[in-house]
């Protein structure tokens, strides 16, 4: 596979950036014609309610034409003269890409690693998570109608082939899962100087200070905390609330939780993880404050909300990506920055404030990528997704962000 898509690189990297976005938007005018069979694919094989299976779909092939047309001009050369040079930068095509997705977001996922990638120039060799191979196989059809032979091949398999991809001749890795496996590739990578673009996991908090609107601050929570059955890498799993404010916090909070609804866990051992944190909670001295966790059916797991959470249990620092919120009652601002800083995630997090100007002097204080105020995470259209510690290797959008899919080439030459 991997000299097929060597081979298909030579051809597909003359082509324009233009060009190549082109085919991309072309295949992804009909995957909007087939809408409604990815949406069913990806909730009968992942477990997702079908309403954020419309939603996943939908919003992917809304962004499509912006990323497209973004990663076109982030790829423009450049020119810089000082009267006595003139230098040209080029963003020109790596080579063949290794890109591993997770099943989250079978779809979502998928394109925001491989649409940049093939667009620069890149080949593509595309594992899927072995829990979803359907949706990414039907994903890479549909691209494959208008995409050239072997410029986008699938590789189907559990982390043994996943392992084999990252060993194999490829110059850029990219993947988002687990820090285990991500630490993995990191070492692998690291003998043959492969590039990397990495995104690890979170344990975000939520921070809500003493002036925020309780009730925009608990429907949040339990949106941001429960939906996609809590398997969100900018889920919130820590929820920090000042000592005056925590009796009104958690009745609006279990208000909204209690009309949430969820899917099943991607499988069975995904749930038991989950379980085993609530347990070791519990065992010392956390409360379950709504929901019942022994009250299952299959693989899923009915929201869950626990109190009295300290720093020595392992759902405090470990990502739980299930459907529980923890509420961690504190002082001040300054312990709820000092909890939420714990461990080595530092994706996302979300301060609650009615002052602006306080709210961010907070978030700069947090150790995440990051932040969000009175709202999700997510920035405006052309800024990066980016975590920082271990949560994070590089990062997705922006313009340095579609640049990383390439080699920078300096041409110089007498002004």
């Amino acid at each position: 596979m991997v000299g097929r898509a060597k081979k298909a690189q030579i051809t597909w990297a003359k082509k324009s950036n233009r060009d190549r976005a082109d085919l991309i938007i072309k295949a992804y005018k009909e995957i909007k014609n087939r809408s409604k069979q990815m949406a069913e694919l990806i909730h009968k094989e992942m477990g997702k309610i079908h309403e954020e299976a419309v939603n996943e779909v939908d919003s992917s092939i809304k962004r499509i034409p912006r990323i497209a047309e973004d990663v076109v001009d982030a790829l423009k050369s450049e020119e810089t003269n000082d009267g006595v040079t003139r230098t040209i930068s080029y963003w020109d095509p790596l080579g063949v890409c290794a890109s591993i997705t997770p099943w989250n977001f079978p779809m979502g996922m998928p394109q925001t690693l491989i649409i940049p990638s093939l667009i620069a120039g890149n080949t593509v060799l595309f594992k899927p998570s072995e829990e979803v191979p359907l949706v990414g196989i039907e994903y890479a059809q549909i691209l494959n109608k208008t995409l050239p032979e072997d410029v986008l091949q699938v590789v189907i398999g559990t982390g043994d082939q996943g392992r084999e991809l990252v060993e194999s001749d490829v110059q850029l890795i990219t993947f988002t899962g687990s820090q285990s496996t991500g630490k993995h590739i990191l070492e692998q990578a690291a003998k043959e100087f492969k590039r990397v673009i990495l995104e690890l996991g979170g344990k975000d908090p939520l921070i809500i200070l003493d002036d925020a609107d309780l009730e925009n601050a608990a429907e949040f929570a339990a949106n941001n905390s429960f939906r996609n059955t809590g398997q969100v890498c900018v889920s919130t799993e820590k929820i920090f609330v000042m000592e005056g404010q925590k009796n009104e916090f958690i009745q609006k909070f279990i208000k909204h939780a209690a009309i949430v609804q969820v899917g099943s866990m991607i499988n069975q051992s995904q749930k038991e993880h989950v379980l085993r944190q609530i347990d070791d909670a519990v065992s010392k001295g956390a409360k379950i404050l709504f929901g019942n966790p022994k009250d299952t059916n299959g693989n899923k797991i009915n929201p869950v909300i626990l109190m009295d959470v300290t720093p020595d249990m392992n759902i405090m620092v470990d990502e739980t990506f299930g459907p529980v919120a923890c509420i961690i009652t504190v002082k001040n601002e300054d312990d709820a920055i000092k909890l939420s800083n714990l461990g080595h995630y530092a994706l996302g997090g979300v301060v609650f404030s009615s002052n602006l100007e306080h709210a961010r002097n907070v978030a700069r204080r947090l150790e995440a990528g990051m932040v969000g105020i009175n709202r999700r995470v997510g920035g405006a259209s052309g800024s990066p997704w980016v975590g920082a510690k271990r949560s994070g290797y590089g990062y997705h959008g922006s313009v340095s962000g579609y640049r990383q899919f390439t080699q920078l080439r300096i041409v110089s030459e007498s002004a």
